[in-house]
């Protein structure tokens, strides 16, 4: 063969893998040359290709180039549907799996049984709430209810990365539980609008079901897009440590709805841990969660954790005290715009109980760790300012005092109240600030339009002890003032239209309530 083909395989390689030995590439294509004519002909050609060669020995560490972060020419733009393109990979895989029209009456009765099926599965009592995805229809069911949601929560989460510069024009990429490809198609999408801007994706799946529609929906549409490369996933076990891993390193590395499949918590925390061998230094590891409670409190427990064996929390915990977090139960998740139902959601919906099949709401528990101590809020209060700690509440129960507190939570309350999780890492019982619709006034109200981490500074707010949930609840009050230190404001019409959604929700599902939990977090995956 011609050097010009070595040359081919060789750039394809360094397309698709940000490391690996030239001992490994001359093992594959041995029949083409010699090592040492190999290396003769491929070294002067890496910078070329963004790369550069290491020496290991007698061998050569082939390894990407550090390149500058990829910055989005303006904010990311939101998103509010599943794109069509990708719709029509996933309806045409299911008439292609099923041998019928993806819209056959049968077909989208299984949908129902099965999205059925996992729903009751995932509020069961005890430990038996695992949902497997060992069929084609529970993928089917996966791809109706939960990928349209999951895909616009990753595409927040992702957006939030990238405008914060923490990932390189040229990424290499782990998903980790990859699905069906939710983190992969979710990057792709965002990529696409940003030229300049390309990832390599690997991806680790168990189930062979979602390992097929990976390859077929995923895979596909990431071959059109010009701006992602992803391999086949590896058929890997997070949770053995004796199962093999791929190397890296990574830019990135995402575990979505997949850790809370491994019962054990120090299981959870040593897979982590294992993955995080493969970040880069300056790297950044996204782990999210269904936001119920024993997942999102599970999370923030692991995430403590990780950060005492050296994973900084780059967000959304601030330590702004410069103390170890205490508070033995923190449940905390933020919420995003619902999403607008695809064609599959509302085929699957079309019943008597449509409410049982549409899912557009986005509550989600993450944390973000580096290993370079980075941090999204470097603001730490400083020695001498008057701010109560969150810990020294029962000092001054009934009294008004003034404080600083992160807000941790998206609103919890109802539309008579809104109530916010807020900590500053002190103390062990949960802190909520509540703030009445008749009290709500300019002076007070960044506390609803201040985004999800934001440092806030509270002046004159009244302490309440609530025995019943062993809990502080700070009242605002129209004398109430709350400042914004640092984070970001929401417009005051972007929180009015979130108003407005919430309203009309709250009354078309009012006649539909059984007793049950609502679905404030999804089971399994992206």
């Amino acid at each position: 063969m011609k050097d010009e083909t070595i040359q081919q395989i060789f750039r394809r390689w360094t397309e698709e893998r940000p490391f690996f030995l030239l001992s490994e590439f001359h093992s594959q294509n041995g029949d083409l040359t010699g090592f040492d004519d190999l290396k003769e002909m491929i070294i002067p050609l890496l910078p070329g290709y963004g790369c550069e060669a290491v020496r290991r020995g007698d061998d050569y560490a082939i390894q990407w180039l550090r390149h500058p972060p990829c910055i989005p020419a303006e904010a990311v733009s939101g998103c509010e549907r599943l794109p069509e393109d990708i719709e029509d990979h996933i309806l045409e895989y299911i008439s292609r799996k099923t041998g019928k029209p993806w819209d056959d009456p049968i077909t989208l009765e299984r949908i129902r049984e099965a999205i059925k099926k996992q729903k009751e599965t995932y509020w069961r009592e005890g430990d038996d709430r695992m949902i497997r995805y060992g069929s084609g229809y529970s993928v089917f069911a996966y791809l109706a209810y939960h990928l349209p949601v999951y895909f616009i929560q990753m595409r927040h989460l992702l957006s939030g990365l990238l405008e914060d510069r923490l990932l390189p024009g040229r990424m290499a990429v782990l998903d980790v539980g990859a699905g069906p490809g939710t983190v992969t198609l979710a990057l792709a999408d965002l990529l696409s609008g940003m030229p300049g801007c390309r990832a390599s994706i690997d991806a680790i799946e168990l189930s062979a079901e979602f390992i097929e529609a990976y390859n077929a929906i995923t895979r596909r549409y990431t071959e059109a897009s010009g701006s992602v490369i992803a391999p086949p996933p590896y058929a890997a076990d997070i949770s053995d440590p004796a199962s093999p891993l791929p190397q890296g390193p990574y830019d990135l590395i995402v575990c979505a709805n997949v850790l809370n499949e491994i019962p054990d918590a120090a299981a959870r925390e040593e897979a982590v841990m294992r993955l995080a061998e493969r970040l880069r230094d300056d790297g950044t590891l996204l782990i999210c969660e269904p936001a119920d409670l024993a997942n999102a409190t599970a999370l923030r427990d692991l995430s403590r954790r990780l950060k005492t064996r050296g994973l900084s929390i780059y967000s959304p915990c601030n330590d702004i005290r410069g103390v170890p977090c205490m508070v033995e139960r923190c449940w905390t998740f933020t919420t995003f715009p619902e999403i607008r139902s695809n064609r599959l959601m509302v085929a699957v919906a079309k019943t008597p109980e449509k409410y049982r099949y549409l899912n557009t709401d986005i509550k989600v528990s993450y944390a973000i760790h580096r290993k370079d101590g980075k941090k999204k809020s470097s603001y730490r209060v400083a020695p001498g300012v008057k701010a109560e700690r969150l810990s020294r509440l029962q000092l001054h129960e009934g009294k008004r005092i003034n404080l600083i507190a992160s807000k941790i939570s998206g609103n919890i309350g109802d539309k008579e109240t809104f109530l916010y999780r807020i900590c500053d890492g002190t103390g062990k019982r949960e802190v909520y600030a509540a703030l009445p619709v008749y009290h709500q006034s300019e002076r007070n109200l960044p506390l609803r339009s201040a985004a999800y981490g934001s440092v806030l500074r509270f002046d004159q707010v009244l302490v309440r002890y609530h025995k019943k949930y062993d809990a502080f609840h700070l009242l605002l009050t129209k004398d109430s003032t709350i400042t914004l230190i640092d984070g970001t404001l929401k417009e005051a019409d972007q929180i009015q239209v979130s108003e407005e959604k919430q309203k009309k929700k709250q009354g078309s599902v009012k006649g539909h309530r059984d007793g049950k939990k609502a679905d404030v977090g999804k089971r399994k995956k992206k």
